[in-house]
Formats: structure tokens, C-alpha cells, sequence
């Protein structure tokens, strides 16, 4: 899974972000297409760095695992589950 940030939505370099709670709507997402695939919501993940992976932790219950690479995180279904039902979103390919 891949996420970046959004220069508009990046608190780092702007002080009104223009969006909040998009982290925690795509692990929804990644969370949902898990349940899909079979794997019950379990996420995996690199973060872009510690300081990431400890918001994540606190934030998500994630667990840095760090195996494959330094930022590795992982959230299990119980986590995921909880994601789902706190960040509530409707999926489209309809174009923008």
C-alpha cells in the first residue's frame, strides 16, 4: 500500500489543510479491499518514516514489525475493523 500526502493536506508545510482524516479513509479502503480478497482486513505497510509509524501505532493500532523494511507497520482485523467503522466512505470510479 501506497500513501503520500497531498502537498494542500501536508501539515509540514501549510497551516490549513484543506483535508483532514484522508490517512484513515484509504486504510478504510485498503481494510475493505482486504476483507475482499480474503485476508480479513489485515493491512500491511511501509511509512515514510518512525515518526509516522508511531502516529500510526497510536492512532490505528498499528504494530511497527519493520521486517522487510525499517517503517514496516502492520494493523490487524480487529484494528482494521475499527478503521472501517470510524472513517465512512462511498467508493466510485465515476471521474472527478
Amino acid at each position: 500500500m501506497g500513501m503520500c500526502t497531498a502537498p494542500q493536506n501536508n501539515p509540514i508545510i501549510t497551516e490549513n489543510q484543506k483535508y483532514t482524516g484522508v490517512g484513515g479513509h484509504l486504510f478504510a479502503i485498503a481494510a475493505e479491499r482486504s476483507v475482499a480478497l480474503g485476508f480479513g482486513g489485515a493491512i500491511t505497510g511501509n511509512a515514510a518514516n518512525m515518526e509516522l509509524v508511531e502516529h500510526y501505532c497510536s492512532v490505528f493500532g498499528a504494530i511497527h514489525i519493520g521486517i522487510l523494511h525499517p517503517f514496516q507497520f502492520f494493523i490487524d482485523e480487529n484494528n482494521a475493523k475499527q478503521i472501517k467503522e470510524a472513517y465512512d466512505y462511498e467508493w466510485t470510479d465515476d471521474e472527478l
